[in-house]
């Protein structure tokens, strides 16, 4: 079959050319550069999965997948399958990796690939630029079944080590929990992090610290060597035997060693080496700095210049760069800081790559170099700004000649009063030529090796030049244990370890957060008591599944699977086998292990006497009886002690009104709850605590709910009450806020029926403030399909599971230019397709 491409399309024929990409703003964007015989459409996204309500793999008929059309996506389809039939051909064109060829599979198989594949054509974008696009159409080829196969074979396998592995965590911890392949050895990493940071006992050691001066210059020189060795000062005792040995004693140069170093300039970014970056220098999350880069990636509106793609395609292990794009990098550089600043060649970094690199991809760059991030910032988002500013600056510096420093080693050999001999060394470095660094300087965070650039100048010295000594100054220190992960030393260790691949750590990282397994606390990794008990539960009971070196192997075996050396079948297969042999041994030793991991230490239930164990429920952890459900005695452990104050007895029944703090807020109640009905309670109003309610008030309350009298139209009661929300009026199924707890017993019936009447109202979950660039408002809104962000104009739902008092106002921009990009999208679909009106 010819392919036609952009400029050298057949006269005549019948139909356009269907392109069907992912995303309507990448839609949006390669339509600027195709002709009027191309039309482009988005799938959005995966459009066939297994079904989320079972495993979806028929293991016996050789690990056959089940696939489902995604709820949502059969309009999709539909409108998919009418614009193939009215095409000339079909056109694949979804992202360059194994996920977007397996879209791009799971979308020809609904349009008819298995009966006419020549009709169906694979491009790849490795950047969204008019010359790219161009190379791909003229480049076309088939689907490479090798990388659907292999995005297959992982989806397979994280089901069934989900869907097997999961319900071990119900009965002994909670319902719904659930286990991954790749995120369970994340958690961990995390958890034995935490468990090494626990058991890590600080030792005490001590260096001295002469503080020198020369020539009115101060600089200090540290003890090096003691007896020409390597030494430990382990106590103030033996550090003042140090001290009173060399007291007296001149600082007379006995070396001075001075060397050029130069410093060269990190390749552009990796997916991984984008993250761990924007995640020490701009504070981004993984989930964040993969979707702003998607964007990017993607298109966004240049003014004149239309929908631009300003990066290249975000997911990829490779460093290589295109001659082309460094000599538009090498000719910025000339033209803006001279060629002293340029590398003395070009720098393509096309050498060795990492495990598992797609050599087909490039780095992470910008598309265009001569486009500076100062050109672009008006119309980006600040955290788009911010990330295309981080890629232009890394490339750009790459091609940059390295920094130059002088330094400078200085000893100072002395001899005790006790005939010992003691070294002391002063390092010093100055900037020769800035280099690279003129441009740009990698982020560093606690726990990385000080850089060149850290180090103070020394004074002019010379052998036999003597130093006036200020002081000899003992420090004491104590071992610190592991720094706890975060999110850009996660990745690196994932990474070293062959965990996952680098397209996936967002997803990994995220998923963990999600469920609750670890927290991040001072921008670092904190495993929760439900994600350590998971943890070590898991590992325990599955040793090899949850193995980092079984992990990493594995990885390395769909890398093959890609690569066509290993058959994907063959793979699950030989997975399978010992997978099963686990589940069954897990689950004969599944009820010891439990009992062993929840134990709780020293704890006896009070009613049998037998131990308790550490439970959980939605609301966090308890002690109760290993003998449930014979004995179901519970304590409360996590949650904080239930406060309660009694404030008098009811004069109508006699029963005590008491005050209490429950899981869901304070509440007043009536009664003890002794018999079998339980005791009447009332939510108190937002904001009132505990102490603030009388034996009046809270009768008021139990007096609740009031009722107004019936509406005259449709005879239902009116009544106002209170609940978890706060203050309402309600007629039937119809409810309103009210503005204030007073109006619960002031409200009469014209006004509430005047109330019911009104379009009911957002609560304002959280107000965000002002935008950073207009004059307008961001607030977090209570909807009917959950909570969402506004600024009026545009709103954008706050993903499931995210808690709305979480998001900031840098989440909330992100949310926003989503949706935006989205509204675009649908304002250029052509309108005249719905049901036509009757002619009269």
């Amino acid at each position: 079959m010819q392919f036609i491409s952009v400029r050298g399309m057949a006269k005549g024929t019948k139909g356009k050319h269907l392109v069907i990409v992912e995303s309507p703003a990448k839609a949006r964007t390669i339509e600027r550069y195709l002709g009027k015989d191309y039309e482009v459409a988005a799938s959005v996204g995966h459009v066939r999965d297994l079904p989320a309500k079972e495993l979806g793999v028929e293991v016996e008929e050789g690990f056959e997948p089940k696939y489902v059309t995604i709820r949502g996506k059969g309009k999709v389809l539909q409108e998919l399958k009418r614009k193939a039939r009215q095409a000339q051909d079909v056109i694949l064109a979804t992202d360059p990796d194994r996920e977007g060829e397996a879209i791009a599979y799971h979308v020809a198989e609904q349009l008819g690939y298995d009966k006419d594949p020549d009709r169906f054509r694979r491009v790849t974008f490795h950047e969204i630029t008019s010359d790219a696009v161009q190379r791909a159409l003229e480049n076309a080829h088939d689907l490479d079944m090798e990388k659907v196969e292999a995005q297959q074979a992982r989806r397979i396998l994280d089901r069934l080590v989900g869907y097997k592995v999961s319900p071990f965590l119900w009965k002994p911890i909670r319902p719904g929990l659930s286990a991954g392949r790749v995120q369970t050895v994340a958690l961990r990493l995390i958890c034995e992090r935490e468990d090494a940071i626990e058991a890590f006992e600080p030792e005490e050691y001590w260096s001295i610290v002469a503080l020198l001066e020369k020539e009115s210059q101060a600089f200090e020189a540290k003890l090096h060597h003691i007896g020409g060795k390597a030494f430990t000062l382990s106590s103030q005792e033996e550090t003042k035997k140090v001290l009173d040995d060399l007291e007296g004693e001149p600082f007379q140069v006995s070396g001075v060693k001075r060397r050029e170093r130069r410093k060269y300039p990190a390749p552009p970014f990796t997916t991984s080496t984008l993250q761990q970056e924007a995640a020490k220098r701009l504070r981004f999350s993984t989930r964040r700095t993969m979707s702003v880069a998607q964007r990017l990636y993607e298109g966004v509106e240049l003014g004149r210049r239309g929908s631009v793609g300003l990066i290249t395609y975000m997911r990829t292990d490779s460093t290589r760069v295109s001659a082309q794009a460094v000599g538009r990098a090498r000719d910025w550089l000339k033209k803006e800081l001279g060629s002293d600043f340029l590398s003395s060649k070009p720098r393509l970094f096309a050498g060795k790559q990492q495990k598992g690199a797609q050599e087909a991809h490039e780095a992470i760059r910008p598309t265009d170099a001569s486009l500076h991030p100062d050109e672009v910032r008006r119309a980006l988002e600040p955290h788009e700004a911010k990330l295309y500013e981080l890629i232009w600056l890394r490339f750009v510096a790459s091609q940059m000649a390295p920094a130059v420093y002088d330094t400078t080693t200085v000893d100072f050999d002395l001899t005790g009063r006790s005939r010992e001999t003691y070294r002391f060394r002063a390092t010093g470095s100055v900037v020769k030529f800035p280099g690279f660094t003129r441009l740009y300087q990698e982020a560093t965070e606690t726990g990385d090796h000080r850089r060149l650039d850290d180090l103070e100048a020394l004074p002019k010295l010379e052998e036999g030049d003597e130093s006036r000594l200020k002081e000899l100054r003992p420090n004491q220190h104590f071992t610190q244990p592991p720094p706890r992960f975060s999110e850009a030393s996660l990745v690196r260790e994932l990474e070293k370890l062959g965990i996952g691949r680098p397209s996936t750590y967002a997803q990994i990282i995220s998923t963990i957060q999600d469920r609750g397994y670890v927290e991040r606390e001072k921008a670092r990794f904190h495993p929760t008591p439900l994600g350590d008990t998971v943890s070590k539960l898991l590992v325990k009971v599955f040793p090899n599944i949850f193995e980092v070196d079984f992990t990493s192997r594995m990885e390395g075996e769909l890398d093959k699977v890609e690569e066509g050396a290993v058959r994907w079948r063959e793979l699950l297969e030989e997975f399978y086998g010992p997978f099963q042999s686990q589940l069954q041994e897990g689950k004969a030793r599944s009820e010891e292990i439990v009992k062993e991991i929840l134990k709780a230490e020293g704890e006896t239930c009070e009613v049998c006497g037998r131990p308790m164990q550490v439970r959980w429920n939605k609301f966090g952890r308890f002690l109760g009886c290993s003998g449930y459900p014979e004995c179901q005695n519970t304590r409360p452990l996590d949650a904080p002690e239930i406060q309660e104050r009694e404030l008098g007895e009811d004069p109508d029944t006699g029963l005590p009104v008491r005050v209490k703090d429950g899981p869901y807020g304070p509440y007043v109640q009536l009664g003890n709850g002794d018999g079998k009905e339980k005791p009447k309670r009332v939510s108190l109003p937002k904001g009132m605590s505990l102490d603030e309610v009388s034996l009046n008030y809270a009768l008021l309350l139990l007096s609740l709910p009031r009722t107004l009298g019936k509406d005259p139209k449709t005879g239902k009661d009116v009544t106002v009450g209170i609940g978890r929300y706060g203050p309402y009026v309600n007629r039937g199924k119809t409810y309103r806020n009210l503005k204030s707890p007073a109006q619960l017993f002031e409200l009469e019936m014209p006004e509430a029926l005047e109330l019911l009447e009104t379009k009911p109202g957002r609560e304002v979950l959280k107000d965000l403030g002002s935008h950073p660039t207009k004059d307008v408002e961001l607030k977090i809104l209570s909807g009917r399909y959950g909570p969402y962000v506004t600024d009026g104009s545009v709103n954008a739902s706050i993903p499931k599971g995210t808690d709305p008092q979480e998001v900031d106002m840098d989440d909330a921009l992100e949310l926003l230019a989503r949706a935006r990009a989205r509204k675009k999208g649908k304002k250029g679909r052509k309108k005249g397709r719905g049901r036509k009106k009757k002619s009269t």
